[in-house]
């Protein structure tokens, strides 16, 4: 069966850099400009691989997906979106139009690269680890010599015991079973143990469930109850490795996707800068931290840090020596700073620290430390100063609160000579 890929590109550049990498590795391509177009003409097409620019003269990439998927059932078609843009910044939107992957035009090695090996994967390449259930050992035997024959490293074992023992202990990519097995146990016995593996991968390795069971309501509920594929003994060997080809193809699939996400949150979460949190996850992480306070009776404390005169070294010295002085001072709060505290970039010169079980006296100590320790950093060779706001969670505060009271401490360091703590009070401000 020859594979078909859509191609939805205005760029001639690109419709045939995309096309001619498809066609040399044996898909059959339609290929077109706009979405109206391909919405029109691709009606009655199973696609292999849909592959879309974000940008198009009459719409946006997520925008021709989602009208494409109203009409168009996307089956395992493995949609790619292809854009000139950072893919980190992008990836989340994209997921949530149904693309499952994104690359940036300009690395076209990579999609070249990833192409060939899912190809591979759909030619019946077994490049995985599977772990293989069945007590007749003569099916086995001939099994094992089949997969193996498609570069597949199998391990076999006969019943529950021995699959509970390999599957907690290892890393698979496919498990298939027989259904009916030795001591009255199933292959319901497996997907349970499998599916039970909760908050954790192990629970989505695919499950293809091997019998001779021919009753269409049994086979729907091996389905129901976990499996992701079903095969009628006696099969077709050519049958059984395309099925588990898909499965482990889709499971690969999805690992990619996954960890462009995790990516994509972490770049959210961090200032590329200092690589510290930024202002967006402190006030995400910020108030949940106090209300584990107030639910746990333990203190918090917030520090502020603002650096001196910092104005003063981007004139004078320029904005690359500005940032390196903005690494260091990130590194030495980041060294001086707890598991369970948090520390974030809050913009510009100012930076946050929040120390979880941390009274106000120690979080004194703390900021008095870290003072120190930034005046003798000397990044690039100058002396940086920093003028630094503490203050106590009460249980009246909420984090906005809290945070101004750091900052109006902060405020009163710099108004009385700048380099130093100040902690703040409710009722006067106490210059350490």
């Amino acid at each position: 069966m020859i594979l078909k890929a859509l191609i939805l590109e205005s760029t001639g550049y690109y419709r045939s850099l995309l096309h001619k990498i498809l066609s040399d590795i044996g898909v059959e391509c339609d290929i077109y400009s706009t979405g109206k177009e391909a919405l029109e003409a691709a009606k009655n097409t199973e696609y292999a691989f849909i592959l879309v620019s974000r940008y198009l003269d009459d719409t946006s990439g997520e925008l021709f997906l989602h009208h494409y998927r109203e009409n168009h059932p996307l089956g395992d078609a493995l949609t790619i979106m292809i854009t000139a843009d950072d893919v980190s910044e992008i990836m989340l939107d994209a997921n949530k139009a149904g693309f499952k992957l994104v690359f940036n035009k300009k690395d076209i090695d990579s999609i070249q690269a990833f192409l060939t090996s899912v190809l591979n994967n759909r030619t019946l390449n077994l490049k995985g680890n599977i772990l293989y259930i069945e007590d007749q050992k003569s099916v086995a035997l001939a099994t094992i010599a089949l997969f193996e024959g498609y570069q597949a490293n199998v391990e076999h074992v006969t019943n529950l015991a021995e699959a509970k023992e390999k599957f907690s202990s290892k890393n698979y990519d496919l498990v298939i079973t027989d259904y009916y097995l030795d001591n009255n146990e199933t292959g319901e016995d497996i997907i349970h143990f499998i599916r039970s593996f909760i908050d954790s991968d192990k629970a989505r390795i695919p499950i293809l469930v091997v019998s001779g069971e021919t009753d269409q309501t049994k086979r729907t509920a091996f389905l129901r109850n976990g499996a992701n594929d079903f095969i009628i003994k006696p099969y077709d060997d050519d049958e059984l490795i395309v099925r588990s080809s898909n499965l482990i193809e889709n499971k690969k699939v999805f690992e990619q996707s996954k960890k462009q996400q995790q990516d994509l949150t972490k770049l959210a979460m961090t200032d590329q800068l200092t690589g510290l949190y930024n202002r967006h996850s402190l006030f995400d992480i910020g108030p949940k931290y106090l209300s584990d306070a107030k639910r746990h009776d333990f203190s918090v404390s917030l520090l502020v840090f603002d650096l001196d005169h910092f104005k003063n070294v981007n004139d004078t010295h320029g904005h690359g020596v500005g940032d390196i002085v903005l690494k260091a001072v990130g590194q030495v709060l980041n060294d001086n700073c707890r598991t369970e505290d948090i520390v974030a970039r809050f913009g510009g010169e100012e930076f946050v620290m929040l120390l979880s079980h941390c009274d106000i006296d120690f979080a004194f100590t703390k900021a008095e430390s870290v003072r120190k320790a930034i005046e003798e950093s000397k990044p690039n060779g100058l002396t940086i100063t920093v003028s630094i706001g503490v203050a106590a969670f009460s249980k009246d505060d909420d984090f906005e609160s809290l945070f101004d009271k750091a900052d109006n401490a902060v405020y009163q360091a710099k108004e009385s000579g700048r380099n130093k703590v100040v902690i703040h009070s409710c009722k006067f401000n106490t210059v350490m």
